[in-house]
């Protein structure tokens, strides 16, 4: 990482900004007063800060202290130590009626990593060391080690004020997402960085500043070389908050698209697609990642097979599985969600076939139905001359006594058994 010139940090007093104690959850707050009181410095940091600033509710709430990792396991039973590239510390709250939550707490890294052969790593614990070699520093350092500035700002707890050492601030007021340091060599470190400055500035409605936005095209091909387990982690979280068609658009614009998603080859339909499952998942739906692979793939599925009125299925299929299988495969996605997906897929040339399609009652009782029709009417719209399809189906289903989906299980009576006259005499 590049070298900084220490500068002292723009400090925001309780008086100038809207954070309060309680708005900062219970679980991060008592870990926040017991690092402290055994004597560690101890912050509140990163996006929880950024979104109490904002006026937002923070998803989570993350700790940074100068406490080493088995320092903070010491002091907390309930921790766990996670992670190879460098070391974290998850602090577990179960409680009844409640999903288990997870408080992280980090070690403030310094802007260095241990040399080899370098004596310092032999005083730390096995536990404390990472695969980065991670040398710990200073609240300073540990700021200038984060990825964007307005993920970089602290709360103190001690005088309840905001500490800014990257110029997070004037960033947030921009409404600037600004990678720290240089573009080229932190997107090198972290291809993913690349990724989460476009979800940050569609999620917050910021705009990517110039050299961040340069830095990524160029190195857009580097998203190749990223974590495919991260990168997939990365678009179920953005499925979960129905962001996934402003990121990828975003994407499309920065030259990420392609080395992202190298199997969608048609990406222009792709966007209202997944733009009305994003819709749904606004209104409270909750999102299936084989929705999300069925629409990114239909576009270039029909590009290869058209989807026409008394489409053929095989032809269909032979298109539909290979595409299914090297998108799940790079992702490491199961092979369940591959079938449901590809099922999907092949249900949109099933409805396709219109009154030629011969199992109709039985195909609108199954599960996969609904979520079939709600992919094709949305097909037919963008792509147009399916009317005629589109209206022979609602005419159909308007026909049916129960309305499509799956069936429920019947509950089979147990025949009455017959009562043997009583013997004679």
């Amino acid at each position: 990482m590049e070298e900084h010139r220490p500068e002292p940090p723009v400090i925001l007093p309780r008086p100038e900004h809207p954070i309060s104690r309680k708005l900062i959850d219970p679980d991060a707050l008592w870990i926040l007063q017991r690092l402290r009181r055994e004597g560690y410095l101890a912050y509140l940091v990163g996006g929880a800060v950024r979104d109490l600033l904002l006026g937002r509710e923070p998803k989570d709430f993350d700790v940074a202290t100068n406490a080493r990792p088995s320092e903070i396991r010491r002091l907390f039973r309930n921790c766990r130590l996670i992670g190879r590239r460098f070391r974290l510390a998850h602090v577990y709250f179960r409680r009844k009626a409640e999903p288990e939550k997870i408080v992280e707490v980090s070690t403030f890294r310094s802007l260095r990593q241990l040399t080899e052969g370098e004596p310092g790593g032999a005083l730390l614990p096995p536990e404390d060391l990472d695969l980065e070699g991670t040398v710990f520093g200073t609240p300073d350092e540990d700021a200038w080690r984060r990825d964007f500035t307005v993920n970089a700002l602290f709360y103190n707890l001690e005088d309840f004020s905001v500490v800014d050492h990257v110029g997070g601030l004037r960033d947030l007021e921009r409404g600037l997402i600004r990678v720290i340091g240089d573009p080229d060599e932190r997107f090198r470190e972290d291809p993913v960085r690349m990724l989460r400055a476009l979800e940050f500035a569609v999620r917050l409605g910021f705009r990517i500043e110039e050299g961040t936005r340069a830095g990524i095209r160029r190195n857009a091909a580097r998203i190749g070389e990223a974590s495919p387990a991260r990168l997939r982690e990365e678009l179920r979280q953005m499925q979960q908050r129905g962001i996934v068609a402003g990121v990828l658009a975003e994407a499309h614009r920065h030259e990420l698209f392609g080395h992202l998603l190298p199997e969608v080859q048609e990406v222009e339909g792709v966007f209202p697609l997944i733009d009305a499952l994003d819709d749904r998942v606004a209104s409270g739906w909750r999102p299936d990642e084989s929705r999300y692979l069925a629409a990114l793939l239909l576009p270039t599925v029909a590009a290869r097979c058209p989807l026409t009125p008394g489409a053929e299925l095989e032809p269909a299929q032979e298109v539909i599985s290979p595409l299914t299988e090297s998108l799940t495969h790079r992702y490491q996605i199961s092979a369940h969600l591959r079938h449901l997906a590809a099922d999907l897929l092949l249900s949109c040339y099933r409805i396709a076939r219109g009154r030629s399609y011969r199992t109709k009652g039985r195909f609108v009782r199954k599960a996969e139905f609904p979520e079939a029709w709600a992919l094709f009417t949305a097909w037919a719209r963008l792509a147009g001359g399916l009317d005629e399809v589109v209206s022979y189906w609602e005419a159909y289903l308007g026909g049916q006594e129960n309305p499509p989906g799956p069936k429920g299980r019947s509950r089979r009576r147990r025949p009455r058994s017959r009562r043997r006259p009583a013997p004679a005499g």
